[in-house]
C-alpha cells in the first residue's frame, strides 16, 4: 500500500515496528522457525495448514499484507508466504498477544463489513487500498505491517526474503564482509594498520 506522493521505499523504510526491537530481539530463534514454516507453505503451492486463523480470517489477513507489500515487478508479501509468517508466530512467539490481535482484527472485519458490506479480502483494490490509509495509525494495522515486514525482510535462510527482494525494495547490498572504502566520505581510507610498536 501505497500513499500518494510517498515511494514505496519510504513507505518500507519508514515502517516503524509496533512490536518493539527488544521484542523482536529476544524471540529471534523463533522468528527463525516462523520464516522456514512460511517458506514451506509458500513453496508448497497449495493451502497449507494453519494453526491460528480461521479461513475468513487468514484471506483478510493476506490481503492486508498483499496491499501492505504489493506484487509488481518483483514477488509481494503473497509469494513470500506472509500470511503462514503471521499465523505460525501468532501461534508460538507472539501467542500471548494472540487473542489482541483476533480482537483487532475482528473489529477491523466488522467496521469494514458495515461500511462496505463485504469482507475485506473480496473488496477490489481501490477499495482496500482507501481503507487501510484510513486506519493507518491504528494498532493493529500497525502490528499486521510490523508482522509483514519482519516476514520480508530477515535473512534470506529463513525463507521470508526470497532471493533477496525485500532488501532490493529498500537499496541493502549484501555482502559477506565490509570492507573499505564504504562510499566516497571514506574514499581516501588506507585502512586499519597495526600501530608502530613501542620503542
Amino acid at each position: 500500500m501505497e500513499n500518494a506522493g510517498r515511494s514505496r521505499r519510504e513507505f518500507l523504510s519508514g515502517a516503524g515496528s509496533a512490536l518493539g526491537v527488544t521484542l523482536i530481539a529476544a524471540h529471534w530463534p523463533a522468528i527463525a522457525a516462523a520464516h522456514a514454516h512460511a517458506a514451506a507453505a509458500a513453496a508448497a503451492g497449495g493451502p497449507a495448514p494453519l494453526e491460528f486463523f480461521a479461513a475468513p480470517e487468514a484471506r483478510d489477513v493476506d490481503a492486508m499484507a498483499a496491499q501492505i507489500i504489493p506484487t509488481d515487478d518483483a514477488p509481494g508479501a503473497r509469494e513470500a508466504g506472509a500470511l503462514y509468517f503471521i499465523d505460525r508466530s501468532l501461534h508460538t512467539w507472539l501467542a500471548p498477544r494472540g487473542e489482541i490481535f483476533r480482537a483487532g482484527l475482528r473489529e477491523f472485519q466488522a467496521q469494514f463489513q458495515a461500511a462496505h458490506s463485504a469482507a475485506f479480502a473480496a473488496a477490489d483494490d481501490a477499495t482496500q487500498q482507501a481503507y487501510l490509509t484510513f486506519i493507518e495509525q491504528s494498532e493493529f494495522f500497525q502490528e499486521v505491517r510490523a508482522l509483514t515486514l519482519i516476514g520480508l525482510f530477515a535473512l534470506p535462510q529463513y525463507g521470508g526474503n526470497r532471493g533477496g527482494v525485500g532488501w532490493r525494495l529498500i537499496g541493502f547490498e549484501e555482502r559477506h564482509v565490509f570492507a573499505p572504502p564504504f562510499g566516497y566520505y571514506d574514499a581516501d581510507y588506507p585502512g586499519f594498520t597495526l600501530p608502530d610498536a613501542a620503542p
